[in-house]
């Protein structure tokens, strides 16, 4: 199928071997439609041998580059060699990103020169003073996509590699370090960009030299980018520091409300964001420990110090009094606040009298920060409606109480048990896991208690079998 031109007649004449394969030469008749030249010729006797299905000089050399530096054991590499397409590729390689190779090299210089060339667009000159022989001007912006589309295929971790060993041997990190973030934080293809970046964040943030707004930015910037999944742990958690900050600055004199209803208030509309901010930074602090970035770990530890120092020491210690000494009166004379719903309320407000079946999930000890959250995720990922509210425990607030305090009653007692342990009562029924639903019934015999781990392996019918009335 290809046109019968004196020029494809001389190429296919020269590449008689590889075209000896049936599978060989149907695969470049396949593309005959885009073969007219020498040069489409090479192309589609390259492409054949790398695994394409068509002409794509980009794809050669990525196939190539994948198949490993050293250019003996590099098996499409030495498939050219076998069918005389390696001269045609080197051809190729020059024409595309400027490079000159030289007898005897491997392919490490190839990628140094592609990588090198890339990164020049975008990172200060002085940061790659000393390997200018590496750096094409004129192949800018060519090597610039090559690496920009393959770092952004399904085939990174080959790129990965290639580019972790050549920061190693040109000593990168140490190159870096020595520029500000602004001169680092638009350049993506670098791996260990990430962690100068994270380095200078964690030091300053440990020096208390950067401001939140900075922080944020360039955690914006940097989760668009190739490689960010790697240290996401490190970037997420320094953005919860960021946010802590700016709680700090914004409260910096406050918690000197003296009436204990809007201490609580404060605390439900606005507080319990700093213990979202800690709980997150953990979360992200306790995927660090499986990472092990020796370069990043031991600063990032650091951080945690300074995170502890601000939410125990600053936010913990000062809200506590502040609730301590709004608190002290109304807890002695009433055991409570007047304004605040009681959660031994419960029952009688929320779920006796109601006209529509009721399901209540209860979650021992959640945190009211994790419920606020829960609920945005409700808001932002149903169609519904979602309404967060708060409710003072019973004392003490233990699980055998809160359960209690739960259920309908009028009054709750407590008695010990022959076993010393005590035991919590609802108008004189015992309240232990097995005994809710017997205490439920008897205010309303279509109501059930179950435990999670009895109805989680349920399939949706035999679910829904247990709450129909």
């Amino acid at each position: 199928g290809l046109a019968a031109s004196p020029v494809l007649r001389t190429q296919v004449k020269g590449y008689r071997k590889f075209f000896n394969a049936k599978d060989r030469r149907a695969k470049v008749a396949a593309m005959s439609s885009k073969i007219s030249t020498a040069a489409q010729m090479h192309t589609a006797v390259m492409s054949v041998l790398s695994g394409l299905k068509q002409l794509s000089p980009n794809g050669i050399i990525r196939a190539v580059l994948s198949s490993g530096t050293d250019l003996t054991g590099n098996d499409v590499y030495q498939s050219f060699v076998s069918y005389g397409a390696d001269k045609p590729f080197w051809v190729m390689v020059t024409q595309a990103c400027g490079y000159q190779y030289t007898d005897g090299e491997d392919l490490s210089d190839l990628v140094a020169h592609i990588v090198f060339t890339a990164a020049s667009r975008t990172i200060r000159s002085d940061l790659l003073a000393g390997l200018e022989r590496f750096i094409s001007v004129p192949h800018q912006t060519w090597c610039y996509d090559f690496v920009t589309d393959w770092l952004h295929s399904d085939r990174d971790e080959v790129l990965y590699r290639l580019i972790r060993d050549l920061e190693h041997e040109y000593r990168l990190a140490d190159r870096f370090a020595k520029g500000e973030i602004e001169d680092l934080q638009n350049t993506e293809c670098f791996p260990c960009i990430n962690e100068c970046i994270l380095s200078t964040l964690m030091n300053e943030i440990i020096d208390e030299t950067v401001q939140a707004q900075t922080i944020s930015a360039v955690v914006e910037r940097r989760r668009s980018m190739i490689w960010y999944d790697y240290v996401s742990c490190y970037y997420e958690g320094l953005q919860q520091v960021a946010n802590m900050m700016v709680f700090y600055q914004n409260h910096a004199s406050a918690f000197h409300t003296v009436d204990a209803a809007e201490v609580w208030k404060e605390y439900t509309q606005d507080y319990y964001r700093m213990d979202t901010y800690y709980r997150l930074f953990h979360l992200e602090f306790r995927k660090s420990l499986h990472v092990l970035n020796s370069k990043l770990a031991d600063s990032f530890k650091a951080v945690a110090e300074k995170v502890e120092g601000l939410y125990n020491h600053w936010f913990l210690s000062r809200l506590s009094a502040c609730w301590t000494n709004a608190s002290e009166t109304d807890l002695l004379n009433l055991g409570g606040f007047a304004d605040v719903p009681q959660q031994e309320h419960f029952y009688d407000e929320k779920v006796r009298g109601a006209d529509t079946r009721v399901f209540v999930i209860v979650s021992d000890a959640l945190r009211y920060e994790v419920a606020a959250v829960l609920a945005e995720q409700l808001r932002r990922e149903t169609q519904s409606k979602v309404a967060l509210e708060s409710r003072q425990g019973i004392f003490p607030t233990i699980t055998p109480y809160g359960m209690a305090a739960l259920l309908p009653h009028y009054i709750l007692t407590v008695k010990q048990k022959d076993s010393g342990k005590l035991q919590v009562l609802a108008d004189g029924q015992p309240t232990e896991a097995e005994d809710r639903e017997t205490v439920l019934k008897a205010v309303n015999p279509n109501s059930v208690a179950l435990k999670y781990k009895d109805i989680i392996d349920l399939k949706r019918v035999e679910r829904a079998a247990l709450v129909n009335s």
